[in-house]
């Protein structure tokens, strides 16, 4: 099942992703475009929650922000491959406020009401940071 349905669009961008459907436009390029926003996402929130149970949730049991970032993502992808002069400058805010809260997030400083990562004995391990008493060294010769 997709993670990103057409009523997904619909809700968000009204008539945007016709503009964009009438140019150049094949399912194809949409999934591609989709694919590569979630994974982007992924890369930004693995380590601290758990992306399959994320991205495997279906209808109301997404999470509505992720849906939103997802569709963001997706659809400046679309337009830097299809038609990027027609850009509208909100489509390019819209990927640097996820971007930025992604980045907030893969740091630490922003927390997101996702499902954790969870080891065996039931214990929350996102977040987990490996640390030495000893100082990195620079091998370069």
């Amino acid at each position: 099942m997709q993670f990103i349905t057409t009523d997904d669009y619909s809700t968000l961008v009204r008539n945007e992703i016709k503009n964009i459907l009438l140019e150049n436009y094949t399912d194809a390029k949409l999934s591609a475009a989709e694919q590569m926003a979630i994974t982007q996402v992924k890369n930004y929130l693995t380590g601290r929650y758990d992306t399959q149970k994320i991205f495997e949730a279906s209808g109301a049991e997404r999470n509505a922000h992720i849906v939103m970032l997802v569709i963001d993502c997706t659809l400046y992808h679309l337009y830097t491959s299809v038609i990027p002069d027609k850009m509208p400058e909100i489509r390019s805010q819209r990927y640097q406020d996820a971007l930025d809260w992604l980045k907030m997030v893969a740091a630490g400083d922003a927390v997101a009401d996702l499902p954790k990562i969870i080891g065996n004995d039931g214990e929350d391990i996102s977040g987990i940071k490996i640390t030495s008493k000893y100082q990195s060294n620079n091998q370069r010769w």
